[in-house]
C-alpha cells in the first residue's frame, strides 16, 4: 500500500510534483481542457506558504510505493460554505482495484475535516467533486470508461447533484469543460437526500475564486447560469450513481444474440406491439440479426426470471442513435425503470460513439408521448413519414444525460442523421433522394446552422 504525503513548496516536492505531472497526471487527464496547468500547481503551493488562501486551503498529496507515484488527488477546502472540493484523485492503472482509491479518499477527506475544524470549530458538511458526466458526450476519449468511474464514486457514497455543472476556462488558452457532473457526499445528515441550493451555489463561486483564479465569479457567464438555476430551488437533489448509469441491480439486460434470447424477445414484442403500420414483422429483425449496428436486449427484473417481460431495439448511427422499439410490460411496468433502461442504452451508445449528439424515436399519432417526454425527449416540428410503408409519424430527439433545457439541433445535422436512418434501419440505397428527406428538409428553416423548431 503506497505512503501518502502532502507536498509543499520545497525544491524536492517541487520535483516530486514535476515527475507526477509529466507522467502519471497527463496521461490520466486526456482532454486539455480540464488540465490544469504544473505552474499553477506549483504556485497554489507557494501562495499556500505564504498564506494567501487564509481560512480556506489547498492540498497536493501523493502516494508513493517503491519510488514511484502510483496515486494522487488535489483538493480544497472552501470556508464560506465549510464544503470541500476534490480537483482530481486518480490512481495508476496497475494499482486499482487493491483499494487505494478508496485509502487515499479518506485522507483526503480527513485533511478538508481538518481543515473545517481549525476553520469554524465543527466537522466539514460536504465534499464534492467533479467528474466526467458519463451520459454526455465527449470528443475525447476518457482514460476510463466513465461508467466504471461512476459506480466507484458511488460505492464511496457519492451522488450526482442534480444542476446543469459547467466547469468555466481553466485559462484564455482553453475552453469551458460541458461533460462535467458535480457530485457530492454530505456529511451532515439533514442532507442525506439533497444538499442546499445556497450551499452549493456557495460552494461553486468559492472554487471558481480559489481553485479558478477567477477573481469575479459573477463575471463568469457560466457561473451565471450554474447560479440562475440554483436560485430557482431551495435543495439540490442527489441522483445515485449506480441507477443515474443504469446499473442498481432494479432490472437485467441479456443481449438477445442467441435463438432462445432472439425468440423470448419477439414474445414480448408481439404482446406489447399490436401489428398495424407503424410495426415491422418479425422478419425485420431476423435480418437484422446480423446487423453490427443494431442492439436487440431483452429485460428482466431478476437473472432468475425464466421470461423476460421488457426489450429494447436500437441502433447505433455514426453520430446519434435510433430507438426502434422500447417495452417494459408486465411487472415491469410502471416501476420507474424507464429512465434507468434509457441509461443503459445512452451508455451503450455513448460507449461506441464519443461524439453522438442524442436519439431519434418515432411514435405513431396514437402513442402516450408523456413517458417520453417525462426523461427529456422532446417532440420536433417536422413533417416525418416512416419510409416503409409510407406512415406520417412523431419525431422525438432526445440529448444523452439529463435534460435542463430544450436540445438544439441544427438542419444540417439532423438531415444528416436523418440520411443515415433512412440508410442504416430502412435499407434505402439513396436516401438524400428518397420522399421521407425531401419532404422534411423542405419544411425545415433553410440555413444548416438554423435551428430544427420543436414542439
Amino acid at each position: 500500500m503506497p505512503a501518502f504525503r502532502e507536498l509543499t513548496d520545497d525544491p524536492a516536492d517541487l520535483a516530486a510534483l514535476r515527475a507526477f505531472y509529466d507522467t502519471l497526471y497527463v496521461a490520466e487527464f486526456p482532454d486539455p481542457d480540464e488540465r490544469e496547468s504544473l505552474a499553477n500547481m506549483a504556485g497554489y503551493l507557494r501562495r499556500k506558504r505564504q498564506g494567501w488562501y487564509g481560512r480556506n486551503n489547498y492540498h497536493i498529496v501523493l502516494g508513493e510505493a517503491d519510488g514511484a507515484v502510483v496515486a494522487a488527488s488535489i483538493s480544497d477546502y472552501l470556508a464560506e460554505p465549510n464544503t470541500g472540493v476534490i480537483e482530481f484523485l486518480l490512481i495508476a492503472p496497475a494499482g486499482r482495484g487493491a483499494g487505494t482509491g478508496r485509502k487515499l479518499l479518506a485522507h483526503t477527506e480527513a485533511l478538508l475535516d481538518a481543515d473545517a475544524r481549525r476553520a469554524h470549530d465543527r466537522p466539514l458538511d460536504a465534499v464534492l467533486a467533479e467528474m466526467n458526466d458519463p451520459l454526455v458526450s465527449s470528443a475525447v476519449t476518457d482514460n476510463l470508461d466513465p461508467v466504471t468511474r461512476a459506480l466507484i464514486w458511488h460505492r464511496w457514497g457519492y451522488r450526482g447533484l442534480d444542476f446543469p455543472y459547467v466547469q468555466p476556462a481553466l485559462s484564455a488558452d482553453q475552453d469551458p469543460v460541458t461533460n462535467l457532473i458535480l457530485i457530492g457526499k454530505p456529511l451532515r445528515p439533514d442532507w442525506s437526500a439533497a444538499i442546499p441550493a445556497p450551499v452549493v451555489a456557495s460552494s461553486v463561486h468559492e472554487y471558481l475564486r480559489w481553485a479558478m483564479r477567477i477573481d469575479d465569479p459573477g463575471a463568469s457567464a457560466e457561473f451565471r447560469a450554474m447560479a440562475a438555476t440554483l436560485a430557482r430551488t431551495d435543495r439540490v437533489r442527489g441522483l445515485p450513481l449506480d441507477r443515474y448509469v443504469g446499473r442498481d441491480g432494479a432490472f437485467e439486460i441479456r443481449p438477445a444474440t442467441d435463438d432462445a434470447e432472439f425468440d423470448a424477445a419477439m414474445t414480448v414484442y408481439r404482446k406489447a406491439f399490436a401489428p398495424g403500420p407503424a410495426t415491422v414483422p418479425e422478419s425485420a429483425f431476423r435480418r437484422a440479426r446480423s446487423d453490427p449496428d443494431h442492439r436487440l436486449w431483452t429485460v428482466r427484473r431478476t437473472p432468475a426470471d425464466p421470461v423476460p417481460a421488457g426489450l429494447a431495439s436500437f441502433f447505433v448511427l455514426p453520430a446519434a442513435g435510433f430507438a426502434g422499439y422500447l417495452a417494459l410490460t408486465g411487472p415491469l411496468r410502471h416501476t420507474g425503470l424507464f429512465r434507468p433502461l434509457i441509461a443503459r442504452m445512452e451508455t451503450a451508445l455513448l460507449a461506441e460513439r464519443t461524439g453522438i449528439r442524442g436519439w431519434y424515436a418515432e411514435l405513431a399519432p396514437g402513442t402516450d408521448i408523456a413517458p417520453y417526454l417525462a426523461i427529456g425527449c422532446r417532440e420536433l416540428d417536422v413533417d416525418y413519414h416512416q419510409p416503409a410503408p409510407d406512415v406520417p409519424m412523431r419525431l422525438i430527439f432526445k440529448a444523452p444525460g439529463r435534460s435542463y433545457a430544450p436540445p438544439v439541433l441544427t438542419t444540417a445535422d439532423h438531415l444528416t442523421d436523418i440520411e443515415h436512418i433512412l440508410a442504416m434501419v430502412y435499407g434505402i440505397a439513396e436516401p438524400r433522394e428518397h420522399p421521407t428527406r425531401r419532404r422534411l428538409a423542405a419544411g425545415l428553416p433553410p440555413a444548416p446552422t438554423a435551428a430544427v423548431p420543436l414542439r
